[in-house]
């Protein structure tokens, strides 16, 4: 059935304009995007890692909002969607429901409304009812329009917009971009047929992501062929093995919408979709990301053992040894190095920059011998940043962490002092509290730690060596005789990367990472590595 006649039955004649729509070739697999390319370039320079932040990303801001588009550009997505209709005084406005009822402060009919009457709802209201968030944290927030997210979206090249007209209003949206010599930043999905249909007919140059809720293969993909679509975008219920296969057969790109929730992404990855619409963008990234870590050895050798590593999750990996701050590709190989002042000990990656934990004094001993401190490097060019004096870490700081706004420290132990000890500090480095951890005694402290797969874990040195895990509150959930003094860093897969190190007699030590999966009976079991 020819797209035009498909239009005209399901939509009635009404929609006859649309019988210029011919059949045009197969984009053909090469049109395909890789979502295990995070960081892959497509025309242009644009991204082309199948990330589509829905609503901007939705899960951190509120939706459809400006500072959530920002953000998903800066997560690296490759396309944000938006929602628009058209205003009574014939404005786009950016906003998924034909009312502001779920998202604002009051209730109004986005077509019947002006947009100066849309612009005094707060849309942030609903997003702040929901999250549990204060004014403080989240003030208000007003409806964009289209051309605002379009000259947002044109300040960059990295990613692109998918526009979702919710109402008859394509070809106004196509004359916003083509006034704005936006074209090459923008693109359209929807579930109706005629909208899609209107694009291809206006500007057949542009892509459309036709969204479906199941596939009926035989009609669909006749009608997205004939049609010029370049793409179908499934919903959850209908992402199925075979839809998606189907999908891929007829030389198109597979989507899915909207999915939130990790072991969705991995079985989606593994079906080999091509795009994945999510609340969560930043997330999804570093999900996909980490699938690309292995096991891997640092290509040189060292004088002494290495004190730590870390990542940022994406495309580095960070390692401390005593005097040396080190960052290499995920293949180990060397891209950059500082030489530091000693004892640089374990480190963590947040927010571009790395911390290590280091002691200028002396460890093991009681409080007056150490020199503790955090020093704060950044993470592009290791260039040395800040210095936080971390008097609390009496024993001498060897280890720090970050997760969920707080530092942890961790370091030495006197002899047989039969608990551990975590010093807690906020994102300025002020003291919170030192909690203890009921471990027993470990011979030299912990020298290690990182949150990871719900958890804080602790490597300590000893013999035999121990590997500590702990709750959020820092209770102790297990003790267990396993190798992480060298380094442990958590993966968004729920993958943890260990630090290994081996003395070679005449040549120095050998360094890498091992890769481990958290296991209740054992704490970590290796997936990869020795």
């Amino acid at each position: 059935m020819r797209c035009a006649a498909r239009i005209s039955i399901a939509l009635t004649a009404t929609f006859a304009l649309f019988a210029a729509c011919q059949p045009k070739p197969s984009p053909g697999r090469a049109a395909r995007m890789s979502p295990s390319s995070h960081d892959s370039r497509g025309a242009m320079g644009f991204l082309t890692n199948g990330v589509t932040a829905h609503r901007g990303n939705s899960a951190e801001f509120p939706e459809n909002t400006l500072p959530a588009f920002q953000d998903a550009i800066a997560a690296g997505a490759d396309w944000i969607e938006c929602d628009i209709y058209r205003t009574r005084d014939g404005k786009l406005a950016v906003i998924h429901d034909p009312t502001t009822a779920r998202v604002g402060d009051r209730s109004l009919d986005v077509a019947k409304s002006s947009y100066e009457e849309l612009l005094a709802v707060d849309v942030a209201t609903g997003f702040r009812r929901l999250k549990g968030k204060t004014l403080a944290e989240c003030p208000p927030h007003r409806i964009p329009r289209l051309e605002e997210v379009l000259r947002l979206v044109m300040s960059q090249r990295r990613t692109r917009v998918s526009i979702q007209p919710k109402m008859p209003c394509v070809t106004e949206a196509l004359e916003t971009a083509r006034r704005l010599s936006a074209e090459p930043w923008i693109g359209f999905n929807d579930g109706k047929l005629a909208y899609m249909s209107e694009v291809k007919r206006l500007a057949p140059e542009i892509p459309v992501f036709w969204d479906l809720v199941t596939l009926d293969a035989q009609r669909d993909i006749r009608t997205a062929r004939e049609c010029g679509f370049e793409a179908i975008v499934l919903n959850t219920n209908g992402a199925t093995p075979q839809s998606i296969s189907t999908i891929h057969g007829a030389g198109l790109s597979a989507g899915v919408w909207t999915a939130n929730r990790e072991a969705d992404w991995a079985r989606y990855l593994g079906l080999g979709i091509d795009r994945i619409y999510t609340d969560r963008p930043r997330d999804l990234i570093a999900f996909m990301a980490a699938r690309e870590f292995r096991a891997t050895d640092f290509e040189g050798t060292s004088t002494s053992h290495v004190q730590g590593i870390c990542t940022d999750g994406l495309k580095s990996i960070y390692w401390s040894w005593t005097d040396a701050l080190v960052k290499t590709d995920l293949r180990g190989h060397e891209l950059g190095r500082v030489s530091v002042q000693r004892h640089h000990g374990d480190l963590c990656y947040h927010d571009g920059k790395v911390y290590v934990a280091v002691n200028l004094g002396r460890f093991n001993r009681p409080a007056g011998s150490a020199d503790s401190w955090v020093y704060i490097y950044d993470a592009e060019n290791l260039q040395e940043l800040a210095r936080h004096r971390t008097p609390e870490a009496v024993h001498g700081a060897g280890g720090i962490a970050y997760h969920n706004g707080r530092f942890v420290v961790v370091g030495g132990l006197p002899k047989d002092t039969p608990e551990n000890y975590v010093y807690e500090y906020d994102e300025g480095f002020f003291f919170k509290k030192r909690h203890i951890l009921d471990g027993g005694y470990t011979l030299m402290g912990i020298q290690t730690v990182a949150h990871a797969a719900d958890g804080w874990w602790f490597g300590c040195y000893g013999e035999p060596r121990i590997l500590l895990r702990a709750d959020d509150a820092f209770r102790l959930t297990g003790k267990w005789e396993f190798d992480a003094a060298y380094g442990i860093a958590g993966l968004a897969d729920g993958r943890i990367l260990v630090g290994r190190d081996k003395a070679i007699k005449g040549i120095g030590h050998k360094c890498g990472i091992s890769i481990a999966r958290p296991e209740s009976e054992r704490g970590l079991v290796l997936l990869e590595g020795p």
